[in-house]
């Protein structure tokens, strides 16, 4: 790596200091680096199968199918990942295997699979347990990637043993392997995963049973290591041994659990003290913090040079948010390169029959110096500096260490697809990391290229400039509420339990007025009786009215419209028969895809939606059946599109929810289409008897509800 420059100070080095920068401080007897999801996956299962008494993963996601070994590698077992696992239990007679999984949020519904009512829990294996894990505010995702083998062996870093993320270490622009479910096939992939031993492996399982904790009330237990050898993969090579490290975390505050901001406050004295060089890669770059502390060493006359690995395309929705996000900080950080030490990168394959793509840069690491080292799960983003649960493995030395010029040489090696001696030859004969880094491009092959930024619209730059893409804080009301309590009075000191549950539900009460406030405002500027009155007109005369109506009733059912405007509004144009008979079979037809919804997905999307109510409705619902579900339709005590996915997620039946459904939504739909054809009469023919019976229609539409009510409400 390029000499210091001459007017540089000693190197100095960032103290680790428990509490503040790190969580612990650990040593480590043997580590290596994991560069590609191939090697980490290989060397999971060979670890796995050398395990005796348990195996325990923490994971942002996890996926039954994902196929660990693929081609040449395979090795007799099972390619599936929970047939591989369950078929490892039916050889162990002692091993437990425990995954806690983060509950995760309705977003990520298109690429995750649905957990709860799959391989791993049906038919599942009874020394398999499988907990997902909601214990973190609203807003916020459990992002830790960790497994514990036997309480001696230990992987973390940024891999999920899950879909879209197997890549073998050529890159290569199109693989055959490289494929899910389906043959669908997915661009290149780069992420990075290190296996430890020693004692750094009892702080790993310490923080696995402070989650598994957090999440279920009681900790893991109490496991002993063996005297003799941890399960170490074979054919994966030691890269240090002996070594001193330490923990940095990410967790914001929630109940009684105290926030760490460990991570980020590394990053920024790593910054701050770095010297020669700082080489990052990171999928994201959204962290205004981290973007100024980049920014003003860039400024200094003798600063380090900077050279950032990034993914250039998340994903249209991603590019849209955090990409904006991405190319302002980058023109900030272009702004600041008064003195050209900035290389902004973004890896691409290019193989030879012209096929190309771009690189995903999945990898969170920080190297500096060939002294510093910080790599984890964490993103350079607001969310995980601040707000998600994050894990990351830092080493910082006073001198030059092998193993991590190595690492930094190896990665861009595999970026270029060249051989180490490459890369250390034209690092020496360039002078710095940046220069080598554009003597090595070169027309054809795999390569990083340059990536700009820059935001073509004031609104982008505006928008950008604000958190609102990327919240430092999470958005959870009742966090907020506690806050403001916790600056104002020290709540947390003095408040006993009973008065913090109703801070949160005061809290989550207030934040559900105002987003129930924002929702109809929307459904207001959206959609209203006007619109769906004319949208249905044309039908009038049409010989498919009742088909298409029926039709339009069912999707609107099925992503949550209100049904009522559409039968009031067929009631106007088609009558209120035909109003009645579309609006009950559009309704039961909805509610039966809900249902199947619900059943297939199982609990994720209602917990989400419902929060603390769906055990309460789902065991009612399953205890009583038919009753239950016509009494929930009846009152209703939530929306008709919930309450389908939450009676499909809770085991009932079919036909018993049927039934209810029939029985529930036939006087609703009946007395909004009586009202409605009464409206209708007393407009076509005004007279006082006419808007009598309209109001008398009215009242005993009321006052029915409410008898009903009062005398069928679950206390």
């Amino acid at each position: 790596m390029a000499e210091a420059h001459p007017e540089s100070t000693s190197p100095r080095t960032p103290a680790l200091r428990p509490g503040e920068n790190c969580w612990r401080r650990s040593e480590a007897t043997k580590g290596a680096f994991l560069l590609n999801s191939r090697d980490y996956f290989l060397a999971f299962r060979r670890a796995v199968l050398r395990a005796e008494r348990e195996v325990v993963i923490l994971a942002w996601d996890i996926s039954q199918e994902v196929e660990l070994v693929r081609g040449r590698d395979d090795d007799g077992y099972p390619v599936g990942l929970a047939d591989f696992l369950i078929a490892v239990l039916e050889e162990k007679p002692n091993l437990t295997i425990r995954i806690l999984l983060w509950d995760y949020s309705v977003i990520y519904l298109a690429e995750r699979e649905w957990l709860p009512f799959s391989r791993w829990r049906n038919p599942g294996h009874p020394r398999l347990e499988l907990v997902t894990d909601n214990a973190i505010n609203a807003g916020a995702s459990h992002h830790q990637k960790l497994v514990v083998i036997d309480g001696s062996l230990a992987f973390c870093g940024g891999i999920d043993l899950c879909l879209w993320r197997w890549d073998s270490p050529d890159h290569q622009a199109e693989d055959p392997r490289r494929s899910n479910r389906r043959d669908r096939h997915y661009q290149p992939y780069h992420d990075l995963q290190v296996i430890l031993t020693g004692p750094v492996v009892d702080d790993l399982r310490d923080l696995a049973s402070m989650r598994w904790e957090r999440a279920t009330g009681s900790r893991l237990p109490d496991d002993k290591p063996p005297t003799d050898e941890p399960p170490w993969p074979g054919g994966v090579a030691v890269d240090f041994e002996d070594e001193s490290l330490a923990l940095a975390l990410t967790f914001s505050r929630y109940e009684h659990y105290e926030a760490s901001h460990h991570i980020e406050r590394l990053y920024l004295e790593m910054i701050a003290a770095a010297e020669r060089y700082l080489y990052i890669e990171n999928q994201y770059l959204s962290s205004h913090t981290i973007v100024e502390a980049l920014a003003e060493r860039l400024r200094e006359e003798n600063g380090p040079e900077v050279v950032l690995v990034l993914t250039r395309s998340a994903g249209w929705a991603e590019e849209k948010t955090l990409g904006v996000l991405r190319d302002r900080l980058l023109e900030i950080l272009e702004e600041a390169d008064e003195h050209g030490r900035l290389s902004s990168c973004f890896p691409h394959a290019e193989d030879d029959d012209g096929h190309e793509s771009q690189i995903y840069v999945h990898a969170k690491n920080l190297i500096a110096d060939d002294r510093f080292l910080l790599t984890g799960s964490a993103n350079l983003s607001n969310r995980s500096m601040k707000v998600d649960s994050e894990l990351a493995l830092a080493c910082l030395h006073d001198q030059p260490r092998p193993f991590i010029r190595c690492l930094c040489h190896d990665l861009l090696a595999m970026h270029f697809q060249v051989d180490r001696n490459e890369v250390e030859t034209a690092i020496d004969s360039a002078g710095s990391l940046r220069e080598a880094i554009i003597r090595l491009r070169r027309s054809g092959g795999n390569r990083l290229r340059v990536l700009q930024g820059g935001c073509n619209l004031p609104l982008q730059r505006k928008l950008a400039d604000s958190q609102l893409l990327d919240p430092d804080e999470p958005i959870s009301p009742a966090h907020h509420f506690r806050e403001a309590l916790r600056e104002h009075h020290e709540v947390e000191a003095s408040t006993p339990a009973s008065l913090n549950r109703w801070v949160k539900i005061a809290g989550w009460t207030t934040g559900l007025i105002v987003l129930g406030l924002a929702v109809s405002r929307l459904w207001a500027s959206v959609i209203d009786q006007r619109r769906v009155t004319s949208l249905l007109e044309p039908l009038r005369d049409t010989p498919y009215a009742l088909p298409l109506l029926t039709l339009v009733i069912t999707v609107g059912g099925v992503i949550g419209l209100p049904l009522n405007l559409f039968i009031i509004g067929a009631a106007v144009t088609l009558g209120p028969w035909r109003a009645f008979g579309c609006g009950f079979v559009g309704a039961m037809i909805a509610a039966a895809i809900s249902f199947g919804l619900g059943h297939h997905f199982g609990k994720p999307l209602a917990r989400r939606l419902v929060g603390e109510k769906l055990e309460t409705l789902t065991n009612t619902m399953a205890r009583r059946g038919i009753g239950s579900v016509a009494t929930l339709r009846l009152l209703p005590v939530a929306p008709f599109g919930i309450m389908n996915l939450v009676a499909g997620a809770s085991g009932l039946r079919f036909s018993p929810f049927m039934i209810g459904s029939a029985i529930g939504l036939l006087p609703g739909i009946a007395a909004v289409t009586f009202a409605a054809g009464r409206f209708l009469a007393a407009l076509e023919n005004p007279s006082p008897t006419t808007w009598a019976v309209f109001g008398g229609s009215i009242a005993l539409i009321l006052g029915a509800a409410w008898w009903h009510r009062s005398r069928l409400s679950p206390s």
